[in-house]
């Protein structure tokens, strides 16, 4: 995948062109994450602010196809899916968003982009900066209401208004994370995906 100049035209074409996969509900959410994603940029990665607004405008836009779409999409994309992954549907569409991007979003199919997409609901070992962004803004955006988000939300940003090494200060929000997506999965007796 080349490197793709996204300018601020293109992102209000695309803030246009995700409406249709998204309900009005999610669309809100969708760019409160975009906002998210471009304050937490201004921090890690001010020079790729615009890609990281692009990856969260698309990081759900198969999050309202049924299980049968979601899997359709995995035949007809090669993606590849265990039994174990038929009992944890709810993290399908970023590996369907992510693949998604090339067929009807190309301009914005950069490996930045595609991976921040694939690894916003599961995170993975070795997280890069950029996925970590698209999955924290994910996860604090400021219209989030549960416990664990407004939790999540007040332990960075009251760090970094503290003056907190910005990097030890991401790693242990993303420590943080994990350690209450596995316990409410536990609580729900959900399967823990191995990629988390």
């Amino acid at each position: 995948m080349e490197n793709k100049i996204i300018t601020e035209e293109s992102l209000v074409a695309l803030r246009e062109g995700i409406k249709p996969y998204l309900d009005e509900k999610r669309y809100r959410h969708t760019l409160a994450v975009e906002r998210e994603a471009a304050r937490l940029g201004e921090i890690y990665l001010p020079e790729k602010i615009t890609s990281l607004r692009a990856a969260a405008l698309l990081h759900d836009i198969t999050k309202k196809c049924d299980f049968e779409k979601q899997l359709q999409y995995c035949r007809e994309f090669g993606i590849i899916i265990s039994e174990y992954d038929i009992q944890s549907p709810k993290t399908f569409h970023a590996r369907t968003a992510a693949a998604l991007i090339s067929a009807d979003f190309p301009c914005f199919a950069t490996e930045d982009i595609v991976s921040g997409v694939r690894w916003h609901t599961t995170g993975h070992d070795k997280m890069t900066t950029f996925e970590a962004i698209v999955y924290l803004a994910d996860y604090i955006e400021d219209t989030r209401t549960f416990p664990d988000c407004i939790t999540l939300r007040r332990f960075f940003w009251d760090g970094i208004v503290a003056g907190r090494d910005k990097d030890k200060l991401i790693y242990e929000t993303m420590i943080m994370s994990f350690d209450m997506t596995m316990k409410n999965l536990i609580e729900e007796k959900a399967p823990i995906d191995t990629d988390t």
